[in-house]
């Protein structure tokens, strides 16, 4: 058996939860949306953005300030949806001529050579030199070394990096 905190949120306002995801997509993506009553337009575009939710019809949940002689019920569970979300660690040399193709994040803590080709959807961590090919359309990335190497992140060649740099869809910060 396995103890686990649930993170909740009530949802009721559609463009409220449109500009939520849309702002605060990493800080919201693990975390459960609690609908009271069925709504296609919300549960499509919670479906879209791979977010957990459930519906619950009529009565449901008693809060803290009241009395707790009724248990909490949920009525009605719909639909829940969980991305499950797994971390590959590299503790290895990615050589020349090697390429992989990941759809999970990386973490990778040896050097990547020149001539090795990283492409993936997700997060990549590099604490070591870079010197191959690494294409990233995650949240983030975190580098070390990019000295000859070529990062494209989301799009971008992010360049030439001598220090533990953190980069995301609008920042970039030095680490160390």
């Amino acid at each position: 058996m396995k103890q686990k905190t649930l993170r909740v949120f009530e949802v009721e306002d559609f463009e409220n939860l449109k500009s939520v995801i849309k702002t605060k997509y990493p800080l919201i993506k693990n975390h459960i949306f609690m609908l009271k009553e069925k709504n296609e337009e919300i549960e499509d575009l919670l479906r879209r953005n791979f977010l957990s939710y459930f519906i619950v019809n009529g009565e449901s949940f008693t809060s803290k300030k009241e009395t707790m002689s009724e248990p909490i019920k949920v009525i009605e569970k719909e639909k829940v949806i969980i991305k499950e979300n797994k971390t590959r660690i590299y503790d290895k040399i990615i050589r020349s001529g090697e390429e992989l193709e990941l759809n999970e994040d990386a973490v990778f803590l040896n050097r990547i050579n020149a001539g090795a080709k990283i492409v993936t959807s997700a997060n990549i961590e590099i604490f070591d030199e870079n010197e191959g090919l690494i294409i990233a359309n995650g949240e983030y990335l975190i580098v070390k070394r990019n000295l000859k190497g070529t990062i494209i992140f989301n799009g971008l060649d992010i360049g030439k990096v001598d220090k533990l740099t953190f980069f995301s869809e609008n920042i970039k910060k030095v680490l160390e």
